[in-house]
């Protein structure tokens, strides 16, 4: 018998619980049958897992869309620099340092 693998969520460790369920008959298989009690658990459960499913794929994809503007944030910053650096003139001589302190007035 082999180790259960690590079950990290509640969607792995749901399925992980169904799918020992289904190992656990699979050898007789034969003449299986559900109630209708069995199959409206075994909805319920599907649901869940699904909308898991939905949400673990929706925060995945959210992730991904921050990551990729994460670098078009970065390239767009280094063209307005660069554009920015080209439009404005020379720093140098052209700042204006007054002299505020206690020296002479004029």
């Amino acid at each position: 018998m082999s180790a259960a693998p690590l079950s990290i969520s509640p969607l792995s460790s749901g399925l992980q619980d169904l799918l020992n369920d289904f190992v656990s008959v699979q050898d007789d298989a034969d003449g299986i049958s559900m109630d209708q009690e069995q199959v409206i658990v075994l909805v319920k459960v599907l649901t869940a897992l699904q909308a898991l499913a939905t949400n673990l794929e929706i925060e995945v994809r959210c992730h991904r869309d921050n990551e990729a503007g994460r670098g078009a944030r970065t390239f767009l910053e280094e063209e307005a620099t660069g554009h920015l650096a080209d439009i404005l003139p020379e720093v140098e001589g052209n700042v204006v340092r007054p002299a505020f302190g206690k020296g002479e007035r004029s």
